[in-house]
């Protein structure tokens, strides 16, 4: 009978001591070397991804890292996942930030990672910036994405390539949740983040395909802390392992 009381502290806990997290303003010579852009799942803010921050560090990016504020109370978390006009919104703002950054640094490699319904987010941010503005890769991190979402606008902006990497065995969040409750983009379906995107209607034009790389989880992958489930995608030795090498300079 103690058992779960012990546990609900210890979750408590976690989060309060996450919740201290805040990312240290980027330097102008980190500016220079380029721009990493987070963005965490509903209801998060910096705390959310504390420990994939500290793993980037470690893994030796060196560029400036932002990440995305999109925080509201947990428990209007649903309605900010289905809030669609106002995720447009805030995307657009967060379009404006990048767009301003590429104007000061206009070489600088700029990428952009989405972590769960963030994913959602970053495609609406990539489709909201303005014609000449670049990235260099896009990561969305098992994301709640419609699979068949047309990516011909975001391609358009990626020099580089989409990384999609996604687990079958995310079923409660990504594969019955969003299909309960929708995805980011406003459909009832399993999630890109379970089952991948379907490339042949997301990705009409089939030279625009290959930029898009799909990677599935794999039980190989377990120890580096991610199980399969949905919280994997928050661990410290997995985002090491598997995100940050796609954000490191050339």
């Amino acid at each position: 009978m103690r058992t779960l009381p012990l546990l609900l502290c210890g979750v408590l806990l976690t989060v309060m001591a996450s919740g201290c997290f805040k990312p240290p303003a980027p330097t102008l010579h980190e500016e220079e070397r380029g721009l990493v852009y987070m963005f965490p799942g509903i209801g998060g803010g910096a705390w959310y991804l504390d420990q994939a921050y500290r793993a980037f560090r470690d893994a030796g990016v060196d560029s400036a890292i932002l990440i995305d504020e999109w925080e509201t109370p947990f428990y209007n978390a649903l309605g900010q996942l289905q809030d669609y006009p106002g995720n447009r919104q805030h995307a657009a703002k967060v379009a404006h930030v990048i767009a301003a950054y590429r104007q000061r640094q206009p070489t600088a490699p700029v990428d952009l990672v989405g972590y769960s319904a963030g994913g959602g987010v970053v495609v609406m941010v990539v489709e909201a910036l303005p014609e000449d503005v670049h990235l260099r890769n896009v990561v969305l991190v098992q994301s709640a994405v419609s699979p068949t979402h047309d990516l011909t606008a975001v391609l358009g902006h990626i020099d580089g390539r989409l990384l999609n990497l996604y687990s079958s065995c995310d079923w409660l969040v990504l594969g019955w949740g969003t299909t309960t409750f929708g995805t980011v983009d406003r459909a009832h379906t399993e999630s890109v983040g379970k089952i991948g995107f379907d490339l042949e209607h997301a990705v009409p034009d089939s030279q625009q395909r290959a930029k898009v790389v799909q990677e599935p989880w794999q039980p190989g992958m377990i120890w580096t802390g991610h199980l399969g489930g949905h919280a994997g995608i928050l661990q410290y030795g997995w985002n090491r392992r598997r995100v940050a090498p796609n954000l490191l300079s050339d």
